[in-house]
């Protein structure tokens, strides 16, 4: 019974939120008034829903356990990796149409 339950959370918790990553290098970056942000990339994530071309990928306080101070902190890395010309991988929500973000990281 105890396998059971754990399947089926494992199961629930998969289908709510399903994270992949994605690497490229940044299009454009666009603040919204909120302190949110939006991000495209050179080349789009498969993965990503998005209807927008090029597909938008959200970083948002409070979408995917991202923090406010999260959120400030993808901002300085992706404004660094785009004057610096490097690739940013995401890992996002392809599960969701805003394709939301909560972890990058940039390869030096």
């Amino acid at each position: 019974m105890k396998k059971i339950i754990t399947l089926l959370l494992m199961i629930i918790s998969s289908s709510v939120c399903a994270n992949t990553w994605h690497s490229a290098e940044i299009q454009r970056i666009y603040p919204l008034a909120n302190g949110d942000f939006v991000i495209s990339f050179k080349s789009d994530a498969p993965d990503c829903t998005n209807p927008n071309t090029p597909k938008y990928h959200y970083v948002s306080s409070g979408q995917g356990g991202l923090s406010p101070e999260g959120r400030d902190k993808i901002y300085s890395l992706v404004l660094t990796a785009a004057t610096s010309g490097k690739s940013v991988s995401i890992n996002f929500d392809k599960n969701d149409n805003n394709c939301y973000v909560n972890r990058a990281l940039i390869n030096f």
